[in-house]
């Protein structure tokens, strides 16, 4: 203070591990000036500051104008060349004059000492936790795991234990024993990768990356991965995510007589809006026969734009024999009436306050606002929207129990999932680059 007098600004204190008990006395006191120089990094690092020391011998042997003694122990060292990173002063200070520290730290609570991570090692543990899981990990950890390496031997030399003699744990692998298989290190239940216990969380993490409901995560889950207890994990994992809890509907009301199936894609296709919602409205189109979704972020709701999407969505599938929509005021509008009676559609409206006529689109909608709501804050609109279409497209639908991809587009859209099976084609094109590589080799003799 300008009078001379000191007060405190802040106290600071910690108790001991188990490890720093066993430290000399000199040491004890060095750790202290130390944990009080990290603690207070940020007020210190590039300001001149004083430490005052009751323990003479640091003076000379953690003062910034001389040397470290060579004989000097090398934990003292390491601490002198922490402590060097700073524009500081020691001086001695008798233990008597020391007045001025809180009586709360001389009775501190005791606490587990954890090393807490840097920034950066924070930013690429985050970095990890959303690269997908490949091929590479699950060899890795399934040759580490005592269970599983187990399973590789015996698949590998086809002498399997008796079942009665098996315990809890390798009882499951011994029940698909037949149909167990080794791929690139890889182990296979048919085309189902069994994954390690390590790997499983992020697995599941990926497979409610889109926040599917239980069923879904479970149909997804078939087409690619397994192990034991997966049904049961998935349930939780849903169940537990607060924000699929937080959409959750009331129960439906008494079933309503179906539409007829078509027999071929975009032959009917259901078209709703949704929103205001973060900003924006929606066009949902969902093609009745593969339930292949279109959405599409509007600007305005006019006739005039919903025709532009629709004709564009008409260039590139084609146009379909039956359109179903609400009565809103785009879709009663002269112009769209005429745009379609112009191409061949026929145009179907929903009854009067009965929105479950057009509960093909309806259901998307709900499904798309759980979706985009439970991973708020995660992304840009855009992106969400993204990753949740690959999903629901690449995802076997409850009713025709094939993926909309495969009904549409006669094929499955590749994601981020393929990257657990292994990839033979990759290997052996890898193998070709390393051999014409090599240089080539002279024959004597």
């Amino acid at each position: 203070m300008p009078d001379g007098k000191e007060k405190p600004i802040a106290y600071a204190s910690r108790t001991l591990s188990k490890a720093e008990q066993n430290y000399a006395q000199i040491e004890r006191e060095a750790l202290a000036i130390v944990f009080g120089v990290r603690k207070f990094h940020q007020y210190l690092y590039g300001n001149k500051f004083t430490l005052l020391t009751d323990h003479r011998p640091l003076t000379s042997i953690l003062s910034p104008s001389k040397s470290t003694p060579s004989m000097a122990a090398a934990r003292m060292q390491r601490w002198a060349l922490l402590l060097s990173a700073h524009d500081y002063t020691i001086q001695y200070r008798k233990g008597a004059l020391h007045a001025n520290a809180d009586g709360l730290s001389r009775l501190p609570i005791p606490h587990a000492h954890e090393e807490k991570l840097s920034a950066v090692d924070v930013f690429y543990t985050s970095q990890l936790d959303t690269l997908p899981v490949s091929d590479t990990e699950i060899r890795r950890h399934t040759m580490s795991d005592p269970i599983l390496s187990r399973v590789v031997e015996m698949v590998t030399t086809g002498h399997f234990p008796a079942a009665k003699d098996a315990d809890e744990e390798m009882a499951p692998y011994l029940l698909r024993r037949h149909d167990l298989t080794i791929k690139l290190g890889c182990l296979l239940w048919g085309v189902r990768v069994i994954v390690p216990p390590k790997l499983r969380p992020r697995v599941l993490k990926q497979l409610h990356i889109a926040h599917p409901g239980i069923v879904r995560m479970k149909s997804l889950a078939r087409s690619y991965v397994w192990w034991p207890g997966i049904d049961s994990q998935i349930e939780l994992q849903a169940k537990s995510c607060h924000s699929c809890q937080s959409m959750q509907k009331e129960h439906g009301l008494a079933p309503l007589h179906p539409w007829m199936w078509p027999t071929s894609p975009w032959e009917r296709i259901h078209v709703d809006f949704a929103g205001p919602f973060e900003g924006n409205m929606y066009l949902i189109v969902i093609d009745a026969h593969s339930k292949w979704p279109e959405v599409h972020i509007m600007d305005n709701t006019t006739a005039c734009k919903t025709i532009q999407v629709l004709r564009s969505l008409f260039s590139q599938y084609g146009i379909p024999h039956i359109l179903v929509s609400d009565n809103g005021p785009q879709f009663c509008s002269e112009e769209f009436g005429t745009f379609l009676k112009s191409n061949g559609v026929k145009h179907i409206r929903s009854a009067p306050y009965h929105p479950a006529t057009n509960g093909l689109a309806e259901r998307f909608v709900q499904i798309f606002k759980h979706s985009l709501k439970s991973s708020r804050g995660t992304a840009l609109v855009q992106q969400r929207l993204d990753t949740f279409l690959l999903t629901y497209r690449n995802t076997p639908h409850a009713t025709t129990k094939e993926t909309p991809a495969m009904l549409f587009l006669g094929r499955k859209l590749r994601s981020r999932l393929d990257f657990l099976k292994p990839n033979i084609a990759g290997v052996v094109a890898q193998v070709t680059r390393c051999s014409t590589r090599a240089p080539p080799t002279t024959l004597q003799g």
